[in-house]
């Protein structure tokens, strides 16, 4: 069950949506819940005169509104916004309040390369993989900080290919693991690396790392040993079955409705041309 907000203050008719966590937020206390449970994730951009505006109109605190305003406008910093937030409404204790300014106030002092690491990491501990991988491939790119440290880089492309099996591309994995690997020499990324190559099936391949990284026999059975244990768990097992009866019935709906296959496939066509660069 979730936890419940008791909300003193007005309720908007129309929310306010939070892109980076995809939540809508109806009221201050939901906003300061957002931003006391999500610190490591705002940003800069949470500063905007469309946040100015859902306050004052939405929820008709338009004094609240000009206050955060003068600071947007004022080039004021991220901690004093939400500290004005933070005190409109009582939702936190004055502790609370002092932690998050305290922390906002550390990561204003942090390199840009510091505070995507951090919200890289708070992405994949609330299982926000997608917006992981965009993170840690913004972190990879900045390729200055990453040459200063190549172990850095290797852990940074090692989470990256956790978050790409956490969504089942267990090949990107895989070369993410390997390049972790060859920059990190950790062997939890190796062994991961042809944890992946397993699930995408790729046995050639695996034989091949076992030989060129000097894998014994003793270590690539227990490996094995781990990952039949994995595949053949009841969980697994249980989620494996469901998924294909699902696509099973699925196929048989379709079968029987070709007006609707048609469709399907412009809406497909469509998508795929709306992603090409």
């Amino acid at each position: 069950m979730g936890e419940l907000i008791l909300c003193s203050h007005p309720i908007a008719a129309m929310p306010y949506y939070i892109d980076n966590i995809s939540l809508n937020v109806y009221s201050l206390e939901e906003l300061c819940y957002y931003i006391e449970n999500h610190l490591y994730l705002i940003e800069a951009d949470f500063m905007s005169e469309e946040l100015c505006l859902w306050i004052g109109q939405e929820l008709d605190e338009k004094d609240l509104a000009q206050s955060l305003r003068s600071v947007l406008l004022g080039n004021g910093s991220l901690s004093d916004f939400t500290e004005l937030i933070l005190r409109s409404c009582g939702y936190c204790s004055e502790d609370t309040i002092r932690h998050i300014r305290s922390v906002l106030l550390d990561m204003q002092n942090k390199s840009v390369f510091e505070c995507s690491k951090i919200r890289a990491d708070r992405y994949m501990e609330s299982e926000k993989y997608v917006k992981a991988i965009h993170e840690y491939r913004k972190l990879l790119g900045m390729e200055e900080e990453c040459k200063k440290n190549p172990v850095l880089e290797g852990n940074i492309r090692h989470n990256l290919g956790t978050a790409c099996a956490e969504l089942f591309l267990f090949d990107e994995a895989a070369a993410n693991f390997l390049n972790a690997y060859r920059l990190n020499r950790n062997r939890e990324s190796l062994a991961a690396c042809m944890a992946a190559c397993r699930l995408a099936k790729k046995t050639d391949i695996l034989k091949k790392y076992k030989e060129e990284f000097h894998v014994s026999d003793e270590a690539f059975k227990s490996m094995s040993d781990q990952w039949n244990s994995v595949l053949k768990s009841e969980d697994i097992l249980k989620k494996q079955s469901e998924a294909e009866r699902l696509i099973k019935d699925a196929q048989g709906q379709l079968e029987e409705n070709k007006p609707l296959m048609e469709q399907i496939r412009k809406w497909s066509e469509a998508y795929k041309k709306s992603c090409r660069l």
